[in-house]
C-alpha cells in the first residue's frame, strides 16, 4: 500500500448560485441553497451581478433548501419587501416573542416567482410566506415541508453537551402557523412532473424543468402588461 499526502486548507461552501435563465426577456435566477452566515452577502452579489447583465424579473429558486438560519431569512427577505410583516414568533416565555418586519432601505423592485418543494422547510417557509402574503411575488412549485418551530439550545452543567428543545412557533404574516402545512404554492406543478431531480451543474436548472418553465410563464406575462 502506497502512502498519501493530505493538505489541509479551508473550502468555502457557496450558498448562493446565479444566472441569466433568459437572456432576451432578462431573466435572473438564484438558486439558494442555504441560509448562512455568508448567503445574504452571497445573495446582495448575485442580484447586482444580474443587475449589470441587464435584469427585469427574477426566479428565486429555493426548491430542497433545508432552512437554516433565521436572521439570514429575515435580511433576505427584507432585500425585496419595501413595507409589511416579515415573520412573528411566539412561544411560552416573553422572551420568545417577537416580530420581524421590513426595513431595509432600498429593496428591489423587479416582479418575482420563487420556486419551491416539499424539501423547502423553516428559513425557506418564512422567505416564501413573507413574499406571498406581502404580493411582492408568486410562489410556483409544490406545498412546501412544513417545518414551523424554533429550537433553542440549553448548555448542561453536568456534561460538554447541550440540550435542544422546541420553545417557540414561526407564524407567517398574516398569522398563519408553518408547522405540518408547510406553504401552498399559487401555482402548484405536480410532483413528478418536473426534472429537476436530473440537473447538471450545480444550481443550474436543466431543460424542460415544468417548474422553471411556470415561473418564466408568470413573469412574461406580467413583464406583458407593463
Amino acid at each position: 500500500r502506497g502512502s498519501v499526502t493530505l493538505t489541509r486548507r479551508r473550502i468555502a461552501i457557496h450558498a448562493v448560485a446565479s444566472r441569466m435563465l433568459d437572456e432576451s426577456g432578462k431573466v435572473g435566477y438564484i438558486k439558494l441553497e442555504s441560509f448562512t452566515e455568508a448567503s445574504v452577502k452571497e445573495m446582495d452579489d448575485a442580484l447586482m451581478s444580474l443587475h449589470q447583465d441587464g435584469m427585469k424579473s427574477l426566479v428565486l429558486d429555493l426548491r430542497g433548501n433545508p432552512g437554516g438560519l433565521l436572521t439570514a431569512a429575515i435580511s433576505i427577505s427584507d432585500r425585496f419587501l419595501p413595507e409589511g410583516t416579515i415573520v412573528s414568533t411566539k412561544g411560552r416565555n416573553p422572551g420568545d416573542n417577537s416580530k420581524e418586519v421590513a426595513n431595509y432601505g432600498q429593496t428591489w423592485k423587479v416582479p418575482m416567482v420563487v420556486l419551491i418543494d416539499r424539501n423547502s422547510a423553516s428559513a425557506s417557509e418564512i422567505l416564501a410566506a413573507a413574499i406571498q402574503e406581502n404580493g411582492r411575488g408568486v410562489i410556483v412549485g409544490e406545498r412546501s415541508y412544513g417545518k414551523g418551530t424554533v429550537q433553542t439550545l440549553f448548555p448542561l452543567q453536568s456534561a460538554p453537551a447541550g440540550l435542544r428543545l422546541t420553545t417557540a412557533k414561526f407564524y407567517s404574516p398574516s398569522g398563519r402557523t408553518y408547522g405540518k402545512i408547510g406553504i401552498k404554492p399559487d401555482i402548484e406543478v405536480a410532483a413528478g412532473e418536473s426534472t429537476r431531480s436530473s440537473r447538471g451543474r450545480r444550481g443550474d436548472p436543466i431543460d424542460n424543468d415544468r417548474d422553471v418553465e411556470a415561473g418564466l410563464d408568470v413573469l412574461r406575462k406580467q413583464m406583458a402588461k407593463r
